[in-house]
């Protein structure tokens, strides 16, 4: 494929054709906000927070939007510029929920003056999101301080029918929950509706979450760039039991949540180790802590046996050990049931071995998918994520210390052979459209990253004799 010559900030770049302003300048280093972008989906162009100037054109392009072209010179740090992305922001928080905008217990008029980590000591307002919101971040990069506009106090219904919760009032309308739920998911629970500034966000009729179509797989959740969608938090609760003289506590923590936990900290990359997860866990009083990887080990030494023995009965096999992805597979396609092999998450495993041991037991991991197999099926009491995780280290001075380290218990459950290797290795939820299909020991085999990629393959009737689905 042919490059193109173009200038971004005074700098010289040449790039595939067919590239964006915003790939173009995130390759290079040069940084443009935004909201509503979701990497690996076509752009919506709707937030107006990526808009640049592009020598030639007369009005701002949307950097997400607009292919590079030979010979373009974009500006993207104006006056200009910054003065429209200040009035997007201004503008969204009119109609938006806030009370983490300025101090108001100490009434500060600044909210570029506000420090997130003082802002988690506090309990005065106390939104999921506090010091980790995309908005209230740009908010704070643009110094919108005083808001120009009549403020809309909006007081719509919150929803937490399920522990997947919608708040309305605090939604910014950049639609990337109902794209990953119905482009990447192929789900369709979420839409708009309404025209203009009445476009409102949610589920189809009206219903609430409990009475949707929704699956559980927790990915609006990790999508959402505000607190308009997140997982129900025990951040007290947790704190509580851990510290209770006589309750028997104990943790299962994912090396998945650290990207996720440093990000929220500001920590670097890999600067967090889990074993110092553990050591935070103990300080803050939990018992004992196990390795998800033990969890998910023993998983899979159980899919292995019933892998075995449903291949020995032939016929196509469609195996998951995804809570959400069950749900899925039954409600879209019933009629394959005698193809269905649901298999102990590694939650489940983690329950089999722990249930008469422990008063109390607690989850971490990175989505909100584990709150809703946590709620429907009881495997533990309380599912963390990494936001959820930061916010109590930050309240009980518990952050992740080199100095504080711990080992983890044994969970003495059965180990996995490596059977079916590559099919049922450890794998990641990804937004690709095409499935991972391969031959392994004379079968041919298919891991599906997410479940748009499950149902295209299932629907096209093309032919496997194991496909894996992972939500």
């Amino acid at each position: 494929m042919a490059n193109v010559d173009l200038t971004i900030d005074g700098k010289t770049l040449s790039v595939p054709a067919g590239t964006t302003i915003l790939e173009a300048a995130r390759a290079n280093g040069i940084r443009i906000p935004t909201l509503c972008f979701l990497k690996g989906l076509a752009p919506r162009a709707s937030c107006r927070m990526c808009v640049v100037e592009v020598e030639g054109a007369r009005t701002f392009q949307h950097a997400c939007a607009t292919k590079a072209r030979e010979g373009m010179v974009v500006h993207t740090d104006t006056e200009a510029v910054r003065a429209s992305r200040k009035l997007t922001l201004q503008l969204l928080l009119s109609d938006h929920a806030v009370d983490c905008h300025h101090c108001l217990r100490l009434g500060n008029s600044k909210c570029d003056d506000l420090d997130p980590r003082f802002c988690e000591m506090c309990f005065f307002c106390d939104c999921v999101k506090d010091g980790f919101c995309e908005l209230q971040a740009l908010a704070r990069e643009y110094k919108v301080d005083v808001l120009p506009f009549s403020q809309k106090h909006n007081t719509r219904p919150v929803d937490a029918s399920t522990v997947i919760v919608r708040n309305p009032n605090k939604c910014v309308k950049c639609k990337r929950c109902i794209d990953v739920c119905g482009q990447v998911q192929t789900v369709h629970n979420l839409a708009a509706s309404g025209r203009g500034f009445a476009v409102t966000i949610g589920t189809a009729f009206g219903k609430s979450m409990a009475e949707s179509g929704c699956v559980g797989c927790g990915r609006c959740v990790e999508v959402c760039p505000t607190g308009a969608i997140a997982a129900l938090e025990h951040k007290d609760e947790l704190v509580y039991y851990a510290h209770r003289d006589g309750v028997r506590t104990a943790a299962t923590v994912s090396a998945e949540l650290l990207p996720e936990l440093e990000r929220v900290l500001k920590l670097q990359p890999g600067s967090v180790k889990l074993a110092e997860i553990a050591g935070a866990l103990k300080k803050i009083g939990v018992d004992a802590v196990y390795d998800t990887a033990q969890a998910e080990d023993a998983a899979r030494a159980q899919a292995e046996e019933q892998l075995a023995e449903k291949l020995a009965q032939g016929g196509p096999v469609i195996l998951t050990d995804s809570f959400a992805a069950k749900a899925f597979l039954e409600k879209n396609f019933p009629e394959k049931q005698e193809q269905f092999l649901f298999c102990a998450s590694p939650l489940a495993a983690f329950d089999q071995a722990t249930e008469v041991k422990y008063d109390k037991r607690f989850a971490f991991g990175p989505v909100g998918g584990d709150a809703v197999e946590c709620e429907k099926t009881g495997c533990v009491d309380i599912a963390v994520n990494a936001r959820e995780l930061a916010r109590i280290m930050i309240r009980t001075g518990a952050e992740p210390n080199p100095k504080r380290v711990s080992g983890f218990e044994e969970l003495g459950a059965a180990r996995s052979t490596g059977r079916y290797g590559r099919l049922l290795e450890k794998a990641a939820w990804n937004m690709e459209k095409e499935p991972e299909v391969f031959q392994m020991e004379g079968l041919r085999c298919a891991v599906c990253h997410n479940l748009g990629q499950a149902r295209r393959l299932l629907e096209s009737g093309e032919g496997y004799d194991v496909l894996r689905v992972i939500a």
